[in-house]
């Protein structure tokens, strides 16, 4: 008999309070990026990236003097023919299996 009121002031609370949430919903967005216009925007950024990174090259070797020049020219010669292409060490090379 105790437990009675305890049990109708539970049911009077959780069924008359109907719209408690823990979080509140979120407003939607109204300007959303098309897919489209997002493929293009990433395109003109890695454009303009691309193109920020050969001025910077470029800009790098101009300003270095003709024995720099000559000694990058050399060195890149150099490992072009020892290195380049090659993304794994020779031991890994070696023994990984062969494509049939």
């Amino acid at each position: 008999m105790r437990s009675l009121p305890i049990v109708a002031l539970f049911l009077i609370f959780t069924f008359s309070v109907n719209d408690i949430h823990a979080q509140r919903k979120r407003e939607k967005e109204t300007n959303k990026v098309t897919p489209q216009s997002a493929a293009e925007k990433d395109a003109k950024a890695r454009g303009e990236k691309e193109a920020q990174y050969i001025d910077g090259r470029v800009h790098h070797k101009k300003v270095q003097d003709k024995a720099t020049r000559k000694r990058m020219k050399k060195n890149l010669k150099k490992a072009e023919r020892h290195s380049w292409g090659k993304d794994v060490p020779w031991y890994k090379r070696w023994f990984r299996r062969k494509k049939i």
